[in-house]
């Protein structure tokens, strides 16, 4: 199993190093294990394709250190979710760049869907369209960091969670005062 992990982080490096300065699209498996010193055989042992290496990296650094953080606010949660876009932003400007089927971009979604259910849950216990809530956020924020990063995260991430912040309050607050 250890050996197996040791497997995983290499190729891990290796696609993180290629990725600092090769547009995702263009890294081949063949850039990736060569400049580890495995074989495509190894590669795909472990991964299905050069997404799914993607989505391990993304899982093994943030999704696993944030589970016991789940306990706080939504907007520390987010705060925190920034905080890890903006520190690792170069890898993953580059891994959202991508779209379409496999990309890191749905797999983010599948991440934080969940996450937006439960806080959705919350809010509005009694209602059927829960799940449409969930969806709702969990798009807006995805699309939000997206666009955050893809323009060169100029705003430092506490202060991109307050604007959200106050995007949405703002909204609230308008639609109360206008019912």
């Amino acid at each position: 199993m250890a050996d197996a992990q040791i497997t995983k982080q290499a190729l891990a490096a290796a696609m993180k190093e290629l990725m600092a300065h090769v547009p995702m699209e263009k890294i081949k498996i063949n850039d990736i294990v060569e400049r580890c010193n495995m074989t495509r055989q190894s590669f795909y042992y472990h991964f299905k394709d050069k997404y799914d290496l993607v989505n391990w990296i993304y899982y093994t650094e943030f999704v696993t250190d944030i589970q016991g953080a789940l306990g706080k606010t939504g907007w520390e949660l987010l705060e925190s979710t920034c905080q890890f876009f903006y520190k690792n932003r170069e890898f993953y400007q580059n891994a959202l760049q991508v779209t379409g089927q496999n990309s890191f971009s749905d797999y983010f979604h599948e991440v934080i869907h969940p996450i937006m259910l439960a806080h959705a849950s919350d809010i509005f216990a009694d209602d059927d369209d829960c799940e449409f809530f969930a969806t709702f956020f969990a798009d807006a924020i995805r699309v939000s960091i997206t666009r955050w990063l893809l323009e060169g995260a100029e705003i430092p991430p506490d202060k991109f969670v307050e604007l959200m912040k106050k995007a949405v309050s703002g909204a609230a607050h308008q639609t109360l005062k206008h019912s």
